[in-house]
């Protein structure tokens, strides 16, 4: 959006016709008054609509009368963005956008790709990283790109060599107690609970891939308690992690992060759908 937005004011430089309307605050009428109005310049609109699709039906249907009325994926005059966090596809102004508009899809980023892009930024940025420093960051922060951006021009401005133990120095940890609450399910025998809380996640836009990444980071977590190692983290984390340990023998976790290790390598060969690996492995727990 940023880089559209960007673009777009290169070449129109007057600015007037850019137009951000946020429709948790803005009416209907606004958007009409905003589309019919002539442009004072001869140059393209650009209109960028946000929150439409968290609005009453009753206004959706307005709106998708509206569009289909008004022909607008032919109207040579403006630009149109809907931006959307979560879209039920099944919605029917969604469904109508699809056939006439291009629609592109932002995924969470898959572990190998997050540290694709955590090396790019750093490079961009004339500093170096150190990959045990990346994982650590991956640890703290996950695949939160807009914190991971923040958290690494913190670290460059500290110092342009990052560094694992300034890492641990400058950057909070990310607790994500959900899937403490997902792995205690686990740990009880509950898959009922924990395919339900799974679902959550996914529910929430968390990709299969980045469950799977923290289910391998804690169940490695929980071999080490089990073995006598200390972790270097949270205080939180160590706490809950060694609680938790007390709820499998040394023999189950081993073959769970086995297994956990065999499914992402299933998963990254195309052998084995990500989703149905992973329910696969509560169920068969």
């Amino acid at each position: 959006m940023k880089e559209i937005i960007e673009e777009y004011k290169k070449r129109h430089q007057s600015g007037l016709n850019f137009i951000k309307l946020d429709f948790n605050e803005k009416e209907f009428s606004d958007l009409k008054q905003t589309i019919e109005t002539v442009s004072m310049f001869d140059e393209k609109k650009l209109v960028v609509l946000e929150g439409v699709f968290q609005q009453s039906a009753y206004f959706q249907e307005e709106l998708l009368n509206y569009l289909k009325k008004r022909k607008i994926d032919s109207d040579k005059d403006s630009i149109v963005i809907f931006w959307a966090e979560k879209i039920d596809e099944k919605n029917k102004l969604f469904q109508f956008l699809r056939k006439k508009a291009k629609i592109q899809e932002f995924k969470l980023l898959q572990p190998s790709k997050l540290k694709e892009w955590v090396k790019k930024h750093i490079k961009e940025q004339g500093g170096s990283i150190e990959n045990q420093a990346i994982e650590k960051l991956i640890d703290c922060i996950g695949n939160d790109l807009w914190r991971m951006s923040n958290e690494l021009d913190k670290l460059i401005a500290f110092d342009k060599k990052v560094k694992k133990e300034n890492v641990e120095k400058l950057v909070k940890s990310k607790i994500d107690t959900n899937i403490f609450e997902t792995i205690d399910a686990l740990g009880q025998k509950n898959k009922k609970q924990a395919l339900k809380l799974i679902h959550g996640h996914l529910k929430k836009g968390e990709s299969e891939m980045y469950l799977l990444d923290r289910f391998v980071y804690q169940f490695r977590n929980l071999i080490k308690v089990k073995s006598g190692g200390k972790l270097d983290m949270h205080p939180f984390v160590v706490k809950k992690t060694s609680q938790q340990a007390k709820n499998f023998s040394f023999e189950e976790l081993k073959k769970i992060y086995q297994k956990l290790l065999e499914i992402d390598l299933g998963i990254k060969t195309g052998k084995i759908d990500a989703r149905t690996a992973i329910e696969l492995f509560i169920t068969d727990l």
